[in-house]
């Protein structure tokens, strides 16, 4: 926190800058609702009166935004480089109301996969763009709780569709989704593009509007823009230039941790925990209502997103993801024993218990701390680039998982294929312990340099390193937006 006689003078651009970033992280609600959707599945095969559905079909219907959004994120990062990132958001939600009406009201089995393949393209596009355009408009105090507030929608998205599901028909908890859609276009339209991309295109006129926009027309903005056309050259706008900066080691160093830690983290089951919560919990045995105790967890869900964007500029992003593995691979190893041991009277309730242990630590950590590092992370120089293949990754990993896990189940068994998730979760574990750096109240051109080839003639006693999450940025590499009172465990 940085004290300033003139810091009331900056609030207003401060609350205007968080705005606009916090319009862009609510477009997550997509994602979220595309993910609980399929809550309605138990539904949707009872209801005969259109189509039938078979076993095959429900796992296609969950595993199809995966696959569909791999294509998204394959032309993702070309279509953000000619279009802008705000521009594209705007494109993607566009849609969105239609689509989901015409997946409630579809006569045929087709219809249906059309609409749910068509909006996955929207959900792939979305979730590519959200995180770095979000930390583009974030001041550096705030950066980790706008970031995190995407994880917050999210949960909130996917809670409103078990809801629906809970207490709606399958069509009309269908419909019902396109509510919001056609607001958040609309606000999305206001958002100034980001001045990063305007600057690699040569839009310097329209980087200092956009800044005017974000800031407030009396801010001085010379500064800002002067960090940002050093760390943002126009070279760097090409698909062909990205992908030459992509074979430096600080480049594509973090671009690769981040692509093992989202493979890793689907790998360790968040995809079969979230799209099978019902089959799950009915599998175990639970005697309560399955689909009730779906609501639960999504309540739990949100709830956790919010205590970790509460906590996540105070404790630091490393330790919530590092605590946040360690708790999850021992919800998977609990429920995975139970279910194998099968003690009477027992696994049911542990069934439950340890989903909602792993709903709690991705809530706090697994979820929205790894999205809040792909904004910081990978390096403006291979942002678009580098964002589309780690998203690729999420969605390939992702769909592998939902797909294949009832065949597992089939195979293995519950028991033994949560176990199987909780070693999974034990090497996310040490890969964020042993190789991800803190980067809490870092500028973004201050945490590229925590991936740099250490200086030989630096010794230990020469300042702080840049991944000490301790070391103070110094003035120069404070935005001037930045220097302004803020506590942010008030938030």
């Amino acid at each position: 926190m940085v004290k300033c006689p003139q810091s009331s003078q900056l609030k207003l651009p401060l609350t205007r800058q968080t705005a606009f970033a916090l319009i862009v992280a609510s477009s997550n609600i997509l994602i979220g609702f595309s993910i609980g959707w399929t809550a309605v599945l138990p539904k949707l095969q009872e209801d005969s009166s259109k189509f039938s559905v078979t076993e095959d079909d429900v796992a296609w219907l969950a595993s199809l935004d995966g696959l569909v959004s791999l294509f998204s994120c394959f032309v993702s990062g070309p279509l953000v480089e000619a279009l802008g990132p705000r521009r594209i958001m705007f494109l993607a939600l566009l849609p969105c109301s239609g689509l989901w009406l015409l997946q409630a009201f579809a006569p045929s089995l087709s219809l249906l996969y059309l609409g749910r393949g068509l909006l996955a393209v929207s959900v792939g596009l979305v979730c590519v763009v959200v995180q770095p355009l979000v930390s583009e408009l974030s001041p550096a105090e705030v950066r980790g709780f706008a970031a995190s507030v995407p994880e917050v929608v999210l949960s909130l998205g996917a809670l409103s569709s078990y809801a629906l599901a809970f207490f709606l028909p399958w069509d009309l908890a269908t419909a019902a989704s396109a509510v919001p859609f056609v607001m958040l276009a609309l606000l999305m339209a206001l958002v100034p593009e980001s001045p990063y991309w305007l600057v690699k295109k040569r839009k310097q006129k329209e980087a200092e509007r956009s800044l005017r926009r974000l800031l407030g027309p009396e801010a001085k903005i010379s500064e800002e823009l002067s960090a940002i056309l050093h760390s943002a050259s126009p070279e760097q706008g090409t698909l062909k230039e990205q992908l030459r900066n992509l074979r430096a080691k600080r480049n594509h160093l973090p671009v690769l941790l981040l692509f093992a830690s989202f493979v890793l983290r689907e790998f360790g089951g968040r995809s079969a925990v979230f799209s099978y919560t019902v089959f799950t919990l009915r599998f175990a045995g639970l005697e309560l209502d399955a689909s009730g105790c779906a609501v639960l967890i999504g309540v739990i869900r949100v709830v956790s997103s919010g205590v970790s964007a509460a906590l996540v500029d105070v404790v630091g992003r490393k330790p919530l993801l590092v605590g946040a593995s360690a708790v999850a691979s021992l919800a998977s190893f609990v429920m995975g024993a139970f279910l194998c041991l099968e003690v009477p009277g027992a696994t049911s309730w542990m069934a439950l218990v340890g989903v909602i242990l792993y709903t709690v630590s991705y809530g706090v950590g697994l979820g929205p701390v790894l999205w809040v590092y792909l904004g910081e992370l990978v390096p403006s120089s291979v942002r678009s680039l580098g964002a589309a293949a780690v998203t690729t990754g999420y969605y390939l990993s992702n769909f592998v998982v939902k797909y294949v896990f009832l065949g597992l189940v089939s195979s293995l068994g519950l028991g033994r294929t949560l176990i199987l998730f909780g070693g999974v979760d034990v090497l996310l574990f040490l890969l964020a312990w042993q190789s991800l750096p803190e980067t809490r109240g870092r500028s973004l051109k201050d945490i590229e340099g925590s991936f740099d080839a250490p200086d030989p003639g630096q010794t230990s006693g020469q300042g702080s390193s840049p991944t000490d999450p301790k070391a103070e940025p110094s003035d120069t590499e404070r935005p001037p937006v930045c220097e302004v009172v803020l506590d942010v465990t008030k938030l």
